[in-house]
């Protein structure tokens, strides 16, 4: 039997409209995510290992949501800035990032740094302060270290998760929170649920999607754009033009190397390589040493006896040697400010509270003599 003209048309559309290819959402281009921090401009290096590359699409894949991610992996493989990648590509990239290093603090100065605290809710709290959770509104706050946190805050953070709700410390009324949480470890968060030691309805909640970073070692195809990628960043840090370009020979020496300190122990190396003026020191004092004792972490000493004092750890040598500069910096900006500690964090481009950390850290305090105080260097 002929079709009418009208049930032909409907059938046509039908057909269309089944065949049709919806419109996929473009993906944003990871070369493009770019923030700025303490050390200036700052990008994401995007990967060009096969098992890397998965692992960053499906982070820009779960970006757009309001889930928590959970990121695994050895220190040092750039979790953090896999979770700045997600908040970079989410609705919430115009919205504050925060960092907390749930690791680096006791637990009672945790508690308030997550959810404030109220005037006079413990001894020195002279005025009521908000906490990360209200500081990251509207944004993303990325809990690293997340396996170190106390027992009892665990519970809290869970929470505050299912309630979307927090209290500060000695408050009584609940406050609203919109933040999306990003949480990582180095730990084995498995044997740390079966011990006992970490929640397993917290880890449930966090890893609504978990990604494992690979490390460096089984991603050696990354070594020349992160190396040419620090060099530059940190050669116009500390004003090394000169330094910006990778010397010959020098790709092939870092990828023979074992990484265990994975992408921050590069970053540290190509730190102490513009730090110390040259590339060709790497070489005869860095890359062909040993596990050994180290000395002092003065990178003139270093120097002086690198030929004849017993092989040291490259990462040991690369972590003091960055230590002992920073030392430096530091007392040269506090000196400049006479010991103006807020001033003397502006100047560094640090936070406040960063600032005394590192002082308390390498004991510094000012010189009777109005001079440089630096307890390493007394003898």
């Amino acid at each position: 039997m002929m079709e009418t003209g009208k049930a032909a048309r409907v059938r046509h559309r039908k057909h269309s409209t089944s065949s049709q290819t919806l419109p996929v959402p473009a993906t944003p281009s990871r070369s493009e995510v770019a923030w700025t921090d303490g050390a200036g401009s700052c990008r994401y290096v995007s990967s060009r290992c096969a098992a890397m590359q998965a692992v960053e699409q499906r982070a820009i894949r779960v970006a757009p949501s309001t889930e928590s991610v959970l990121i695994l992996g050895e220190t040092g493989v750039g979790k953090d800035l896999l979770a700045r990648l997600i908040h970079e590509n989410s609705s919430r990239k115009d919205r504050p990032f925060v960092h907390l290093n749930c690791a680096s603090l006791a637990e009672g100065i945790l508690e308030s740094e997550l959810f404030g605290h109220m005037r006079g809710s413990y001894t020195g709290a002279d005025e009521s302060r908000a906490g990360q959770f209200e500081i990251a509104s509207g944004g993303t706050l990325f809990l690293d270290e997340i396996g170190e946190m106390p027992p009892r805050l665990q519970a809290k953070l869970l929470h505050v998760l299912q309630e979307r709700r927090i209290y500060r410390v000695g408050g009584r009324q609940a406050l609203e929170v919109d933040v999306r949480v990003l949480a990582a470890t180095n730990r084995d968060i498995a044997r740390d649920i079966r011990s006992g030691v970490f929640r397993r309805d917290l880890f449930y909640r966090l890893g609504v999607v978990t990604l494992h970073v690979p490390p460096l070692r089984q991603r050696r195809e990354d070594l020349e754009d992160l190396t040419v990628h620090f060099l530059r960043r940190y050669s116009a840090l500390y004003n090394r033009p000169d330094l910006a370009v990778p010397a010959a020979g020098l790709l092939e020496t870092l990828r023979g190397l074992a990484w265990p300190g994975n992408i921050r122990e590069l970053e540290n190396v190509i730190k102490r390589i513009i730090l110390l003026g040259g590339l060709d020191q790497i070489p005869s004092e860095m890359l062909a040493a040993e596990e050994g004792e180290g000395d002092g972490g003065d990178p003139d000493a270093i120097r002086e006896t690198a030929g004849s004092s017993p092989p040291r750890s490259l990462r040991e040598v690369a972590r003091k040697a960055v230590k002992s500069a920073e030392r430096r910096m530091i007392l040269q900006a506090l000196n400049h400010t006479a010991w103006n500690r807020r001033k003397a964090a502006r100047e560094l481009c640090v936070s406040y509270r960063s600032l005394l950390y590192k002082i308390k850290d390498y004991t510094l305090r000012p010189a009777p003599s109005g001079g440089d105080s630096d307890p390493s260097s007394a003898s």
